[in-house]
């Protein structure tokens, strides 16, 4: 069986012509690359370099700022809610509310009942 390059020979040439440019422009963007840090002086650079680093520090400070604000509003949330949770706690006790385990065990018998009722009209119905 041939091979691309015999089958298709312009095909080759192509490859070949990109292998060309892509070596090219890779010289020319070294290139570029050297020029443009002979445009920007060492004093530009350390300058650049001091911003980066400010930029860095600033950006961990708000960081660590957000996580502490974070943990002490849960912190204050924690708080007010165990207060609110003292004062009603007293409170449903002197209305007499049922709680949630008396309401269940009401809706179960409930549900009992009505399955009694309906068992009771069925057996009517069906002797009439």
């Amino acid at each position: 069986m041939a091979t691309k390059t015999a089958t298709f020979p312009r095909l080759a040439q192509v490859q070949e012509s990109l292998k060309g440019l892509q070596s090219e422009g890779e010289k020319l963007l070294a290139r570029v690359r050297k020029e443009a840090g002979k445009l920007v002086s060492k004093d530009q650079r350390k300058a650049i370099d001091s911003l980066v680093a400010q930029a860095k520090s600033i950006r961990n400070d708000i960081q660590k700022r957000t996580e502490k604000a974070l943990k002490t509003l849960e912190a204050r949330a924690e708080k007010v809610y165990a207060r609110v949770e003292k004062q009603v706690e007293p409170l449903v006790r002197r209305l007499s509310l049922p709680t949630k385990h008396e309401v269940e065990l009401l809706a179960k018998r409930l549900g009992s009942l009505e399955k009694k009722v309906e068992e009771l009209l069925n057996g009517k119905s069906r002797a009439a």
